[in-house]
C-alpha cells in the first residue's frame, strides 16, 4: 500500500491545543481505580485513508499511519485535529503550548506516472520544526508550524491553520481553515520544471511546458473532523479536507496539465487509551 505525500502530512496523532478540562478527557481514565499508582495516560492509535500521491497530483493513494499521544492522569486532552504534524507539547498550559513537530513526505517516483516524464524523482523526506498552538477560548485554537527536510527535497515548509468546535455527549464535530507555505526550494521540487524536462515530456507524448515555480502561500483550504466516543477507552474519528493550490504552484503544468489544483483527502482514525506509569517527564510552566 503506497503512503501518499499529503496522506502523511495531514495524518497525525500528538499532543496539541487546549480544552476544557471536563470536555476531553477520558472519564474512566481520569481517576486512577484505588489501590493503583498509574501516573499517565497513553492514546495509541491507527489511521487510514486516501490523499493525493503527491502535491498536485490527480492521483490518488491509499495511506495507514500509527500514532501515539502521551498526557498526565488528571490533565485535560487537547484538541488535535487530523491534519496536524506528529508533535509533542513540551512547554504547555491551558491557553498555550510549543514543542517539536515532524513530517513524513514520501517520495514521487516519475516511473508511476507517465504524464511527469522527463522530471525528477523526489525522494522521500524527513521534516523537522516545531510547533505553536494558542487557545484564547475553550472551543478554539490558532496551530502554527515550521519544519526543515532534513532528507529528500532541500526546503522549509509552514502551516497556520485554526479549528472551532463543539461537543454533543460522545459526539464531537469541528471545522478550520488551512493554509500551507512553501519557499522556493519546496515549490522547485515538487512545481518546477525545466526546459530540458518539458522537451523530453512533449517528446513523449506529454503537455508539460517549461515553468519555474517560486515559493509563497502553496495552498488554502479547510478541513472538517467527527468523532465518537465508544467507550471510556475507545474513540473513532473521521475527517475530511480540501484544499485549493494557490499562488505560484496553482499555475505550474505539473498541477494544471498533468494533475489538479484542487486536493482532497478523507480518513478514519481508531484510537485506544490505557493508564500506565513512569514514562517521562513533561515540563510545565
Amino acid at each position: 500500500m503506497k503512503i501518499s505525500q499529503r496522506a502523511l502530512a495531514i495524518a497525525a496523532t500528538l499532543v496539541s491545543g487546549a480544552a476544557q478540562a471536563d470536555e476531553y478527557n477520558l472519564p474512566g481514565l481520569i481517576t486512577p481505580p484505588p489501590g493503583t499508582s498509574a501516573e499517565w495516560i497513553v492514546d495509541v492509535s491507527a489511521m487510514g485513508g486516501i490523499a493525493p500521491s503527491f502535491p498536485g497530483s490527480k492521483n490518488y493513494s491509499f495511506f495507514g499511519l500509527p500514532g501515539i499521544a502521551i498526557r498526565r492522569v488528571g490533565e485535560p486532552e487537547r484538541f488535535s485535529s487530523p491534519d496536524d504534524s506528529l508533535s509533542l507539547a513540551i512547554l504547555k498550559n491551558s491557553w498555550f503550548a510549543v514543542g517539536p513537530a515532524g513530517r513524513w513526505v514520501s517520495d514521487r517516483n516519475v516511473r508511476n506516472y507517465p504524464e511527469l516524464f522527463g522530471l525528477s524523482d523526489v525522494n522521500a523526506s524527513i521534516e523537522v520544526g516545531g510547533f505553536f498552538e494558542l487557545t484564547p477560548v475553550p472551543w478554539a485554537r490558532v496551530r502554527g508550524e515550521v519544519r526543515k527536510a532534513v532528507s529528500g527535497y532541500d526546503g522549509w515548509a509552514a502551516y497556520l491553520g485554526g479549528d472551532i468546535w463543539q461537543k454533543w455527549g460522545r459526539l464531537t464535530l469541528s471545522i478550520g481553515p488551512r493554509l500551507d507555505f512553501g519557499n522556493d526550494q519546496y515549490a522547485s521540487a515538487f512545481f518546477t520544471v525545466q526546459p530540458w524536462q518539458a522537451a523530453l515530456n512533449q517528446w513523449s507524448g506529454g503537455r508539460l511546458t517549461a515553468y519555474r515555480a517560486t515559493g509563497g502561500l502553496v495552498d488554502a483550504g479547510v478541513t472538517a473532523a467527527a468523532r465518537y466516543e465508544l467507550s471510556d477507552t475507545w474513540r473513532v474519528s473521521a475527517y475530511g479536507t480540501y484544499q485549493a493550490l494557490t499562488g505560484s504552484v496553482a499555475n505550474s503544468p505539473v498541477a494544471t496539465r498533468a494533475g489538479s489544483t484542487n486536493q482532497f483527502a478523507a480518513g478514519i482514525e481508531l484510537r485506544y487509551s490505557f493508564l500506565t506509569k513512569d514514562l517521562y517527564w513533561v515540563p510545565k510552566f
